[in-house]
Parts: C-alpha cells; sequence; structure tokens
C-alpha cells in the first residue's frame, strides 16, 4: 500500500468510542468536506498543509490527500516524523481508514447507526508498538479532546436543524478543482445513499 508500506507491521494499540445525537449519514457527511475545518478544526488545519489538500471519488470510497504542515503545528508534536503525508479513505457505507503525520500508525473509524438520530462510534489506533510515545498519547488526546468534540458538536448541530420547520435541504459548495474546501465527496456519497436505497426498495414497487 503506498502510503502505509508498514501496514502488516502495525499493532493495535487503542480505542475510542462515541455515541452521538445525529443520523450516521449525517456523521458521513461531516467527514466528507474539509470546508468547514478553517473555521471549525484551526488547531488541525495547521497540522496539514491545506493548500495540498485534495479530495478524489472514486466507485464506492473516496481518498482525503494533504501534505503534512511545514510550520510548528498546535495540535500534537510531530518532530522526527517518518509519515508526513495526511493520507484518508472513506469505503462505502460506513467505515473510514486514516493515517496522520507522526511516527507510523493506522486508524479504523467505524460509523454504526443505533436509531434515527444516533450513532455509535469505533475509533480504533494502530501504531509500530503498543507501548505508545509521548507525542502518540499527545495525538490521541488531540482527536478526543479537541478534534472529536469540534466535529460533534456541529453534526449534533446540523442534526438539531435538520427537525426545524425551516430546513427543506442543503446546498453544496464544489470546487472544481477537487480541494479540501470542497463537497463534492458529500454529493458522491449521497448519489451512492440514492442507488442503494432504489436497489433495495426494487421489489417493493
Amino acid at each position: 500500500m503506498q502510503y502505509a508500506p508498514d501496514l502488516a507491521s502495525l499493532k493495535f494499540a487503542h480505542r475510542l468510542t462515541y455515541t452521538i445525537k445525529a443520523n450516521w449519514k449525517s456523521v458521513v457527511d461531516n467527514f466528507l468536506e474539509c470546508y468547514h475545518c478553517p473555521v471549525a478544526h484551526k488547531d488541525f488545519c495547521t497540522l496539514v498543509d491545506m493548500s495540498t489538500y485534495k479530495v478524489k471519488t472514486y466507485d464506492i470510497y473516496s481518498s482525503h490527500m494533504a501534505k503534512a504542515g511545514q510550520t510548528q503545528n498546535k495540535a500534537y508534536a510531530t518532530d522526527g516524523a517518518t509519515v508526513t503525508d495526511h493520507a484518508v479513505w472513506y469505503l462505502w457505507p460506513n467505515t473510514t481508514l486514516m493515517r496522520y503525520p507522526g511516527r507510523g500508525n493506522f486508524m479504523v473509524w467505524r460509523f454504526i447507526p443505533i436509531g434515527p438520530e444516533e450513532t455509535y462510534e469505533e475509533f480504533d489506533f494502530f501504531f509500530e508498538t503498543t507501548d505508545l510515545e509521548d507525542y502518540e498519547k499527545e495525538a490521541i488526546s488531540f482527536i478526543d479532546d479537541i478534534l472529536q468534540p469540534e466535529d460533534i458538536g456541529l453534526v449534533e448541530s446540523v442534526q438539531r436543524g435538520m427537525q426545524t420547520p425551516g430546513f427543506t435541504q442543503g446546498r453544496y459548495m464544489v470546487d472544481p478543482h477537487g480541494s479540501g474546501l470542497s463537497e463534492h465527496a458529500v454529493h458522491h456519497f449521497h448519489g451512492l445513499l440514492l442507488k442503494h436505497y432504489q436497489e433495495a426498495t426494487k421489489n417493493d414497487r
């Protein structure tokens, strides 16, 4: 695997779990774009070089790629990092794979529907060893204490907003150059949803 040649040697090291008051599709929507990042995730935007952030869609997955930030970041220490790319893949329907700047690492993130307004998340971390370095603990804390609360606040707010009388439908913000400041991967996900809903209801007509 080009972006994780050490994948087979990485070891399970930690798991985070969350219960979110939002539909799983809203949670995936939030994951599939970084249009909100400069406003909602200021520290994350120092971890990666947003000018290199590119999003591409494929058949049943999409990818988010960026180079690590070139200046001192505010997320967690990456001194002596062997991984210098931010690489993320969304796999239909509810799994994501991630590799952040730092020592050899890989993350598997699952969005599991509990009900129409509730989602359970499992976030597994794999590192070179199970005896974590201080900056790996710092990276986990950054995700758990800062990044996830920022996103959970957003998706729960969106869920509440969709229940108001003023909501009819959303709009897509699309950058033709495929930058992170674009929602074309959200549109791709909605297309997959529509396709599978249509296939599932074909025999009911």
